[in-house]
Parts: structure tokens; C-alpha cells; sequence
């Protein structure tokens, strides 16, 4: 069995790899896969081990669109210690990047309801701009010819977060440090260093029913205010559907169900609320998430899924 989801995995990245790249300031929907991406507090505060993929085609139809593919890795360590990897691979118009990290969280019990911890994790950065992809007013602009890159750049980022059996709320800084380019100062063309702050819990309705609403605030320098807002039913902790909605963004629908060998696969459609809808009606996110390993009690209670 252990064989078989291996290989199902690695069916799922090639697949992915064919038309995914992504972009560098990845906007999720399906949160609960890219968790420690956006904070590495969140190593270690799973019920059982993870490893995800997850890709996402953004604006479909619009040349030089965002695109992304990601590949994450929770690992349980002890009830008090997580570790993770994450591999991100951006594309947006000319700019690619690049990101490969190890993370890893202290999980500290506060008393019989609330645990918080706290993260760091360190990664290698590649950013390259093709400015030969760009179309100029002026034919071979010598200016225009050459594609630069940053080489491999060491990036830093901390977070923390407190929850207890259905609430949660994170803070963090995922990306510390700039990117920068040999004689050229392209700072505002690439990835900004951000800050996330995100909240929601998980509140039992009738038999077998739950409600997941989450909220997640991103600030990037010189960018447009980021708010996400995402509100999950779950049947017998097995089925998801539910909304999201981006201020100034998109509103899309979620679907997932987590199959009886430990798999979960995610979908999400989201449709733009700007203009950009006169050129593009739809944006897809599909997830693979594999689950293994006994599942464990964290000080008491299990650990409930985050984000949506």
C-alpha cells in the first residue's frame, strides 16, 4: 500500500510539472496544503504525517499568467517538535523563482485547552527575470537582451501560532531578506518580503456536520491589501465543499473528499471579481495530500485541520 501511494504521488507531480510553474506570491485557496509555506509554526501541529502536492493555474487564457506548483512534507518529531520541507517553483509573466527550505517548530502546552509554538526555517532562493519575453517600442533594445538572475540567495523565516481544539491564530514573516540582482536594482518587479496574519476554528454543528471558516491578511510592500476569506463544510470529517472570496481578487467554490487509504484530494475554481474577467473567466487548484503514520494526541486533544 505504502508503494502504491508513492507512486500515485509521483504520477500526480509529473502531471503537474507539464503546465505548472507559479508565481511568487503563491494566493491560495486551498490553505490547509501550503500551511507551513506561509508559517513555519505550523510544523508539527498536524494530526499525522503529510506530504502534498499542490499546483495551481491562475487566469487561464492571459499570456504570462500566474502559475504554481509546491511540494510540502509535515512530520511529527514528538509532541513538542515538528520538522518540514517545502519546494516552490513561481512563474509570473517574466519573473521565475524558486525556493527550497527546511522548517521546524517547538510546540509548548500553555495549559489543558491551548498550545502555542513557534517556527523558523531557512531556504535556498533562486530568481531569475526573462526581460527577452517582453514585448518593447523599441526593436532589440539592448537593454531588453539578457536575462537576469539573482544566483542562489539564503532566505530566513519565523512565525508563531496558538490554538487549541477548534481555534487557531498564526502570525508570520515567511520571507526575511531581498532579493537582489548585479548591478541592477529590481526590487520592485520580484517577491517582497510579507507579512501573513490568519485566524478560524472549527465549530460542530449537527451529527456528522462541521463548520470551517478561516481568514488570512497578507501585506506585501507596494502590493494591494490581501484578504482571503474561506468558509468550509465538512461530512463525517471526509467531505469538504464550501466558498472563498479574495477582496479586490476572485470568489470561487472548494471541493474535497479523503479517500480510506489515507489520501486526500483537493479542487478549487475561482472566478475573478476584477476586470481581469473580460480576459479570463477561471483559475484551478488541484491538491494531493498523503497522510501517514499513527495518529497522535497533542497534549491531550488532536490537532484540528487547519485553514479550510
Amino acid at each position: 500500500m505504502q508503494f502504491i501511494k508513492i507512486n500515485i504521488l509521483s504520477l500526480f507531480v509529473v502531471a503537474i510539472l507539464q503546465q505548472a510553474n507559479a508565481q511568487s506570491d503563491p494566493s491560495f485557496r486551498q490553505n490547509q496544503f501550503n500551511a507551513i509555506i506561509l508559517n513555519p509554526a505550523q510544523t508539527g501541529a498536524v494530526e499525522r504525517n503529510q506530504v502534498t502536492v499542490h499546483g495551481i493555474n491562475s487566469w487561464v487564457g492571459i499570456q504570462g499568467a500566474p502559475k504554481t506548483l509546491s511540494a510540502t512534507g509535515n512530520f511529527n518529531v514528538s509532541d513538542q517538535m515538528g520538522l518540514g520541507f517545502v519546494a516552490v517553483n513561481d512563474e509570473i509573466g517574466p519573473v521565475k523563482t524558486s525556493r527550497l527550505g527546511v522548517s521546524g517548530a517547538y510546540h509548548l502546552k500553555l495549559n489543558r485547552k491551548w498550545v502555542a509554538s513557534v517556527g523558523l526555517s531557512a531556504m535556498m532562493s533562486n530568481v531569475a527575470v526573462d526581460l527577452t519575453s517582453l514585448n518593447t517600442t523599441i526593436v532589440n533594445d539592448p537593454h531588453m537582451q539578457s536575462v537576469l538572475n539573482s544566483g542562489t540567495q539564503l532566505r530566513a523565516g519565523l512565525g508563531g501560532l496558538l490554538y487549541s481544539k477548534n481555534f487557531y491564530f498564526g502570525i508570520s514573516q515567511p520571507l526575511i531578506g531581498k532579493v537582489s540582482f548585479a548591478n541592477v536594482n529590481m526590487d520592485q518587479f520580484v517577491h517582497s518580503s510579507s507579512f501573513v496574519a490568519y485566524t478560524g476554528g472549527v465549530i460542530d454543528l449537527k451529527k456528522d456536520w462541521q463548520f470551517r471558516p478561516n481568514l488570512v491578511y497578507r501585506y506585501v510592500k507596494s502590493f494591494p491589501a490581501y484578504l482571503d476569506f474561506t468558509s468550509v463544510f465538512t461530512y463525517d470529517k471526509r467531505i469538504d465543499f464550501g466558498l472563498t472570496y479574495q477582496l479586490n481578487g476572485g470568489a470561487g467554490a472548494i471541493f474535497g473528499v479523503e479517500l480510506d487509504n489515507g489520501m486526500y484530494i483537493g479542487y478549487a475554481y475561482t472566478y475573478p471579481t476584477t476586470k481581469l474577467n473580460r480576459a479570463s473567466a477561471q483559475s484551478h487548484e488541484l491538491a494531493l495530500r498523503v497522510n501517514f503514520g499513527k495518529s497522535k494526541k497533542t497534549f491531550g486533544f488532536r490537532n484540528p485541520r487547519f485553514f479550510n
